[in-house]
């Protein structure tokens, strides 16, 4: 749905994410410098995320891409180990799929960073604008979507935000009892 889009000076290029080809022809003849992995799958197959990323590197790679913005999920890889509370239930072989896609960005050679966030509030939330991102790794917490957005606009080209690991945090909200 791109309706949100409307007005803007978007440009778009269509394709199959597991498709290598395809994706290396997204980053052919462009100017790219920052690419947002924004993919997501509620309960992807274990190949999924890693698959992808191994896709985005090679395309980023060969069109000289300097940043790659990974908005990934608290819990993933071995972040899960945070949160003893909680079983992560159905997601967890997905969050363990994540934390390999994030490994494979890490070790990528590409200026890298990786937004995670908890719990992601409806879309038609409006932005309480008090959203921070924190390198405290045991924060699950909730966000709304253009919170998140403007944090990973924050994120582009930035170096105090290049090469590390973040948690989207909001104070203002309200915080689940287990996360306390």
């Amino acid at each position: 749905d791109r309706s949100r889009l409307a007005g803007l000076q978007v440009s778009y290029v269509t394709g199959d994410i597991l498709n290598a080809a395809q994706v290396m022809a997204a980053f052919d003849g462009k100017d790219i410098r920052t690419v947002v992995d924004a993919t997501a799958r509620g309960s992807a197959d274990d190949e999924f995320y890693p698959t992808a990323m191994t896709h985005i590197i090679a395309g980023a790679k060969a069109g000289g891409v300097q940043q790659i913005i990974l908005e990934g999920s608290v819990g993933a890889g071995d972040n899960v180990n945070q949160f003893p509370q909680d079983t992560f239930g159905r997601v967890r072989s997905t969050l363990a799929a994540k934390g390999r896609a994030e490994q494979l960005l890490i070790d990528s050679g590409i200026g890298y960073t990786i937004i995670r966030n908890g719990i992601l509030l409806s879309a038609d939330l409006p932005p309480t604008r008090t959203a921070r991102l924190s390198t405290d790794q045991s924060l699950m917490r909730k966000i709304t979507r253009t919170d998140l957005g403007l944090l990973t606009v924050l994120c582009i080209g930035n170096p105090a935000y290049m090469n590390g690991v973040w948690h989207a945090v909001d104070d203002s909200q309200d915080v689940p009892p287990q996360y306390r």
